[in-house]
């Protein structure tokens, strides 16, 4: 590719010289003579670079460069000058030109800042060839794709995630999505901070989401973390994918494959999953038997996170490893003093878990005693 200079100077003899320059590099060259005859000249072209003389007769390249900025021509601008300051050099890049020459400007020196000007437009050029692609990939992708920092500020959010999430592009880039104190929304932060803690991705097969109160929603969640060439951390992409419509049918055919973690289609899976659809949300105590490995925990979880109280806590206890003289401690708390070696105030199991669900693994090996407790 040959790329196009523009040389801008009120002095013949100078933009005589600046293209000899330039053309021995391989450029293809023009000059201007003046503010009017340098936009006369940009009105039928766009340069790929441009060297522009502060001071002209009719104008000065100061006004060139905002007018240049003004169309939004992606060529960088180096600024010439014969009278050399800081308080220019410094207004020059302020107003956004790429770098400043003065004069006499040598051709080593002109040599350089061309090829560097040339290289930071390839790159500009490429960036913004990137940006467009993603963009298009984001609005083309019928899954809902949040991207965000390490801070957990939303870096991007497409318009899929937009109509499933209930949220805007407005409102929410370059805000924290932990500052959302919508409930629905705990699922999809939770995973992301336990993707960026791990630096690692982590997934959600089923997730029942309430944000709209007239039905709910089924999503698959998956997050992955965005790791740099180097091995840092830059945050994380959420990636939700509505599945509403597919549990609906598979649940009206009896051929669900899967329910939240469980595993499985044949009829008797079927049956275990519409009776915890029938549980989730009765507010009672539900006994779950079952020889050891065969998935109670799973359907503990289950029950949990179909019902309308998943967005509280889920608290597993596991009685079996806990010694008959903690146990009640365990649960139920206790204050400090209130026996031997009670040195602090603890919170019990079941406070904590309260609004939420309290999982009670191998129950059957506490005593009776305990048990009516």
């Amino acid at each position: 590719m040959k790329y196009k200079i523009l040389v801008v100077d009120d002095e013949r003899n100078i933009c005589f010289t600046l293209k000899r320059f330039l053309e021995d590099e391989g450029y293809k060259v023009f000059v201007a003579e003046g503010y009017w005859d340098a936009m006369d000249l940009l009105a039928d072209q766009v340069p790929d670079l441009v060297f522009a003389d502060i001071m002209l007769v009719d104008g000065s390249g100061m006004d060139l460069l905002n007018e240049i900025n003004r169309k939004k021509f992606n060529c960088p601008v180096v600024m010439i000058t014969g009278v050399p300051t800081i308080q220019t050099a410094a207004e020059a890049v302020r107003l956004g030109a790429f770098d400043y020459l003065s004069k006499p400007v040598r051709q080593k020196d002109l040599i350089r800042v061309a090829a560097t000007a040339l290289k930071h437009k390839a790159v500009v050029e490429e960036k913004e060839r990137l940006q467009t692609n993603l963009k298009a990939i984001f609005k083309s992708v019928q899954d809902g794709i949040i991207t965000i920092d390490r801070q957990f500020n939303v870096i991007e959010i497409n318009q899929a995630a937009q109509k499933l999430c209930g949220l805007t592009r407005e409102t929410t880039l370059g805000r924290s999505l932990e500052s959302r104190t919508e409930s629905h929304c705990e699922h999809c932060i939770n995973l992301l901070k336990k993707t960026i803690e791990q630096k690692s991705p982590n997934w959600t097969r089923l997730q029942t989401c309430r944000r709209n109160t007239s039905f709910e929603q089924m999503v698959s969640l998956k997050a992955t973390p965005l790791i740099n060439n180097a091995g840092s951390l830059s945050g994380a992409v959420l990636v939700i994918r509505d599945e509403t419509r597919l549990v609906a049918l598979e649940k009206n055919l009896k051929e669900r494959s899967a329910f939240y973690n469980i595993v499985g289609k044949s009829e008797k899976m079927q049956n275990i999953y519409t009776s915890i659809d029938n549980l989730a949300d009765v507010r009672t105590t539900v006994l779950v038997t079952g020889e050891s490995g065969t998935g109670k925990e799973l359907v503990g979880e289950a029950l949990h996170y179909r019902s309308v109280f998943s967005e509280k806590p889920l608290i597993k206890v596991n009685c079996g490893t806990i010694a008959e003289n903690l146990l009640e401690s365990e649960l139920f708390g206790h204050v400090k003093g209130s026996f031997s070696g009670a040195i602090t105030d603890r919170t019990g199991r079941f406070q904590v878990a309260n609004g939420g669900t309290i999982l009670l693994d191998e129950i059957g090996d506490i005593t009776p005693k305990m048990q009516l407790a």
